[in-house]
């Protein structure tokens, strides 16, 4: 059954959502470089209900980046991210002109491949694509997302741990903000780039706190 679509319709080649890491769209690809069909494809989008998103979460997972319920995307991360902060509570960014298009110009490729980034790298900073969920390691072994790769990421829809780097606000319900210098997230209420989120867990800064994301990044497939 290797071609069987698991995880609520997405092909996990390594079995869990959070280590999605594939050089194929489909999660498919063999040592000559041919692709095969899975059902898997750049922007599908799944939802998962709590229990769903636990049981996709990769064991050795640390406790704070468990997978919640919400909405889930394989996109490609832009190959000039930097793999080291596309990592579990970091703000994933879309990514407008891949490939080096001067800004401004089209096709916006990047756009239409459903590409993303990181902070370093984004084209700004209010185009807020979702939250990186890969961990940096799995029991001791890698599992930081590829540039160039597909990986999966949280869209929305539900909860998501998220990391605060300032918290100006520390109260549940208190707004959650992308675009810090960082790569996280910020509930400070006076340096808001875009709120997205709301706190349902205490923030603090330098920590992980879960967000509720009410909407998803709604892109069209390509």
């Amino acid at each position: 059954m290797a071609n069987a679509p698991t995880g609520g319709g997405i092909f996990l080649p390594n079995g869990y959502v959070n280590n999605f890491n594939s050089a194929s769209p489909t999660g498919q690809i063999d040592a000559y470089g041919l692709i095969y069909p899975s059902g898997s494809n750049v922007g599908k989008m799944i939802e998962l209900g709590d229990n769903e998103a636990a049981n996709a979460t990769a064991p050795g997972t640390p406790a704070a980046n468990t997978l919640l319920g919400g909405a889930y995307q394989i996109v490609l991360l832009d190959s000039s991210a930097t793999a080291a902060t596309c990592v579990a509570g970091n703000a994933a960014y879309i990514k407008l002109n891949q490939n080096g298009q001067t800004a401004g110009t089209l096709p916006e490729t990047g756009f239409s491949t459903i590409s993303v980034t990181d902070y370093a790298h984004r084209d700004a900073t209010n185009l807020t694509a979702g939250v990186f969920i890969n961990p940096a390691t799995l029991n001791g072994f890698a599992n930081t997302p590829t540039p160039g790769n597909y990986i999966i990421i949280f869209v929305g829809a539900g909860r998501c741990a998220v990391n605060v780097l300032t918290a100006a606000s520390t109260a549940i319900g208190g707004a959650v903000n992308s675009g810090s210098t960082g790569g996280g997230f910020d509930t400070a209420t006076t340096s808001s780039i875009l709120t997205v989120g709301t706190a349902v867990t205490v923030p603090a800064a330098s920590s992980t706190a879960v967000a509720y994301f009410p909407n998803i990044f709604y892109r069209l497939r390509p």
